[in-house]
């Protein structure tokens, strides 16, 4: 698989390409009775193209940094506090408690999970926040058998599902209501079929994929990647059960009073 940054390299060549073959326009925007601004669909007006320089293109990466700021500054934040949690064996903990709760049944972790990531998105409307499952999810998906890629699917799939139906999502469904002039949150039967539906279809495809690797490890997409990984999760469940230390519980519950306030 490519590195990250040959993706990267390559989805920038291909935008900076776009602008050479698709004509540049734009849309006029009216105030709302509202005082909203919306786009009106009849406005439609061809500009001069302005494709991407050379410069544009070397500095698109730096200056797409700067821009989202604010999301590079809460993953390294949360990565820094992750390897925090790590250290003082918290996580260890907690993987290997549901390691051995799902060990016999361990393909039905991916549901449950894929459920409540997505649950969380679809009434907050937080897709942020899959940056935060990630880090969690890993030890705990390898020491069941499966990769680093099953549990990024698990996160990423489960929470953009339930960001994108929003049976109850103030962002993209209540503005989005609003604006077109709609009920507030009217059409929620219908979101909510919609919903389990896709929730069904997502943890299906995750757990078809996590079930060929946990047959054949060496079917994993990052097989190579995840050695390490492997070495250190994998052993999880088998000695004696760990258990937490008063500031260990501390700790963990200090993190969850958090978490609860970064969701509100």
């Amino acid at each position: 698989m490519p590195h990250i940054y040959v993706i990267l390299f390559v989805f920038g060549l291909v935008a900076a390409a776009a602008t050479y073959l698709i004509p540049a326009g734009e849309f006029d925007r009216v105030e709302l009775e509202n005082g909203r601004e919306a786009v009106d669909p009849e406005s439609f007006t061809y500009l001069e193209s302005t494709p991407t320089g050379l410069t544009e293109f070397i500095t698109a990466i730096p200056r797409g940094l700067v821009d989202a700021g604010e999301v590079v500054f809460f993953t390294l934040i949360i990565g820094g506090m992750f390897m925090v949690l790590r250290e003082s064996g918290i996580i260890e903990i907690a993987v290997d408690k549901m390691a051995r709760k799902f060990s016999k049944k361990s393909i039905f972790i991916i549901p449950v999970l894929v459920a409540v990531f997505a649950s969380v998105a679809t009434l907050i409307g937080t897709a942020e926040l899959s940056l935060v499952y990630i880090p969690v999810i890993i030890p705990l998906v390898i020491a069941l058998g499966y990769d680093s890629m099953t549990a990024a699917a698990v996160a990423l799939c489960g929470t953009v599902i339930g960001y994108t139906v929003g049976v109850l999502n103030p962002i993209n469904t209540g503005l989005a209501q609003t604006i077109a002039g709609l009920p507030t949150f009217s059409g929620l039967g219908f979101r909510l079929i919609l919903f389990v539906i896709v929730l069904a279809v997502t943890a299906w495809f995750i757990m078809r994929y996590a079930k060929k690797v946990q047959k054949n490890p060496e079917a994993s997409l990052v097989y190579e990647d995840d050695a390490e990984k492997r070495e250190m999760y994998s052993s999880i469940g088998d000695s004696a059960p760990l258990t937490a230390t008063k500031r260990q519980i501390a700790g963990a519950l200090t993190v969850l009073v958090f978490f609860g306030i970064l969701i509100y």
